[in-house]
């Protein structure tokens, strides 16, 4: 590491963050580098305590658990008794989003659009912060990322009212310190993927943190003009799931360190991959993870290698608890089997359902179908639904479905005026629907492309 990031990560964060902020993020992360290593029986009882301290607060401080929980003794409950409770379902979560902040409030609130066009309020306190930075510190550092390396992001850009300019100031700051450099990667033209390689080129990062599909464009990109002139790039895949096909064209571009992560905006970082390369450790101090396999009115564990449905507790957000929430999304359980790193984690085999359609614009340049997911924020509270369809002719249909209020004429051309900058020289009708359609996997695809 340079001389700025060692200075960085040794003097400079732990001044802010512990000095400054009163922030016990490295202690968590020094914590959290030394459970991954313990024996397994060690951490799941630390779950399980965790998890009785998480729900005595639910029955006390928060109206929605107090009902669903009445007449279970939680005190009982340890993490490998989590059946015993019910289930909390996205519409649940959502229609009952008031109901579920503490009493002492969730100091933190934000809003998703989620991977199944279902938009979410959801909240959580400043300690839940601590751990969901410590995990991701930790998740990354697997892949390369360190406090104080440079770090292309190639993400996607923010939708909605521009930030006041303290805010961009701040964030500016922020980012020039931690030597973070952002690239907007909705449209992907060829001279936006030059741009990209420009900066790889120029700035020599020492990661690179990518929507999944956007990197594998940009290495397809990089690959197909031999414009690869770096040495070996990690590259942590983010969003959506990374395909056996994906990781040899960014091993081409970016060399073998290629690591998949999953998360989600409710929880963040819910699983890594390590140097194995075989399936992905989970965030266990952090967070308990179900995969459920549901018949009917039934429910029970997937068994190594099956397929269900990924059900989360978030152990330490008191704020607004998630307790065995279902976010939508599939994966294929793990094996259970030791992993070669010696980590004594968890591991999920793969994470399904989570590859977004890719749309493209009048010039035939691809754009991310994610770039909905960031328009659809600000409308959150108003749209209780959504799709966008590209028909053949490349126009785009984006279907509503509202709550009990009406969207206006006005928030309609405003949405219709985001659509049209990430996909320029498009027809774009919006549509307002009572329902949208659930595939018989039971998953609604935000993005749908006609063939």
């Amino acid at each position: 590491m340079s001389v700025y990031g060692e200075l960085f990560r040794r003097v400079l964060f732990p001044a802010w963050d512990r000095g400054v902020r009163r922030r016990p993020t490295l202690e968590r992360l020094r914590w959290l580098e030394e459970t991954e290593w313990r024996p397994w029986p060690e951490i799941a009882a630390q779950q399980s305590a965790d998890l009785r301290a998480l729900l005595r607060h639910a029955v006390a401080e928060v109206p929605y658990y107090r009902e669903a929980f009445a007449g279970i003794r939680v005190d009982e409950i340890g993490s490998a008794d989590l059946a015993r409770l019910p289930l909390l379902t996205r519409d649940a979560a959502r229609d009952h989003w008031q109901a579920r902040i503490s009493s002492g409030g969730a100091a933190i609130m934000k809003s998703t659009s989620g991977t199944t066009g279902q938009p979410l309020r959801f909240g959580y306190d400043r300690g839940s912060e601590d751990w969901r930075q410590a995990v991701k510190l930790r998740g990354y550092a697997w892949a390369g990322y360190h406090l104080g390396a440079r770090s292309l992001h190639y993400w996607g850009g923010a939708a909605g009212p521009r930030a006041g300019w303290k805010t961009r100031a701040k964030i500016s700051l922020d980012r020039a310190l931690r030597r973070e450099r952002y690239a907007d990667c909705t449209r992907r033209s060829d001279e936006d993927l030059l741009g990209v390689v420009k900066i790889i080129r120029d700035w020599r990062p020492d990661v690179l943190v990518a929507y999944t599909q956007a990197a594998v464009d940009l290495a397809k990109f990089v690959v197909s003009r031999g414009l690869r002139d770096w040495d070996d790039l990690p590259v942590l895949c983010c969003a959506e799931r990374l395909f056996p096909v994906d990781r040899e064209v960014l091993r081409r571009a970016f060399g073998d360190g290629v690591f998949e992560t999953y998360g989600c905006r409710e929880v963040m970082l819910i699983g890594s991959e390590c140097a194995a390369h075989d399936g992905l450790h989970l965030s266990a101090e952090n967070l308990i993870v179900e995969v459920v396999v549901r018949d009917g009115g039934s429910e029970r564990p997937a068994l190594p290698g099956e397929l269900g449905e990924v059900v989360m507790t978030d152990l330490h957000n008191f704020g607004m608890p998630f307790i065995r929430y279902v976010n939508g999304d599939l994966a294929v359980q793990g094996s259970g089997a030791a992993c070669a790193c010696g980590r004594t984690l968890p591991r999920i085999a793969s994470v399904e359902g989570r590859s977004t359609e890719t749309l493209h614009d009048a010039a035939g340049n691809r754009v991310s179908g994610l770039v909905f997911n960031l328009i659809m924020v600000p409308l959150a509270e108003r749209v209780r639904q959504f799709q966008a369809v590209q028909h053949r002719d490349r126009s785009i249909t984006l279907k509503l479905v509202p709550n009990a209020q009406t969207l206006d004429a006005g928030a309609l051309s405003t949405l219709t005026a985001h659509v049209e900058k990430y996909l320029p020289g498009l027809l774009v009708r919006t549509e307002v629907v009572a329902e949208i359609a659930a595939s018989a996997a039971g998953k609604r695809a935000v993005v749908v492309v006609e063939t």
